[in-house]
């Protein structure tokens, strides 16, 4: 192999739906040489919770908190009469998504390994093997970050903290000095 080794690039992606809370995370790692790409898709094995509990339930990636909400029987149908509006403490609350995944034996003779993230929904935090790697805070852009120094062959856990945007972004508001409309 030459001196331009494979890169890896994880590329997660959350995007916004409705009520700045639904999450949409699409995950793949792709392996890419000068010669080749390779893509392995990083969608199963994902859980997901509420930060302030403590079980752990699956998700499904792509896909939505509420979406992952109704599947394991913790909301009823938000399409149902007025069930909307009995669901709107979904946008008040932070939430978690995990997966653990392996690379390749040889990722050590990689040039570099970076995760690349796209459409993370305004605020989070994303954990790499327990090291904040990045801290987003726009979902109109696009993060990569050198990773390669903080994987190991197996059991890599990526781990992503949702903040709720409302309250983030109340928050926000209250520490300016600007006067707010309403």
């Amino acid at each position: 192999m030459s001196g331009f080794q494979t890169l890896i690039i994880l590329s997660l992606l959350r995007m916004k739906k409705k009520y700045q809370i639904l999450v949409l995370i699409l995950c793949h790692l792709i392996l890419q040489s000068t010669l080749n790409a390779q893509s392995v898709a990083l969608h199963t094995n994902w859980q997901f919770k509420q930060c302030d509990l403590n079980t752990w339930y699956l998700a499904t990636v792509p896909g939505t908190v509420h979406t992952d909400l109704l599947a394991n029987k913790l909301i009823e149908d938000p399409f149902y009469r007025d069930n909307e509006m009995k669901q709107q403490w979904i946008s008040d609350k932070n939430w978690e998504y995990k997966t653990e995944f392996d690379i390749r034996q040889d990722f050590e003779s990689f040039a570099s390994i970076s995760l690349q993230f796209e459409g993370l929904d305004t605020y989070c935090d994303v954990f790499l093997n327990d090291h904040n790697i990045l801290h987003g805070e726009n979902m109109f852009r696009t993060y990569t970050i050198d990773v390669k120094q903080l994987l190991k062959q197996k059991k890599n856990e990526l781990h992503v903290i949702f903040y709720s945007a409302r309250r983030t972004g109340d928050s926000l508001a209250d520490l300016s000095t600007l006067i707010r409309p309403c």
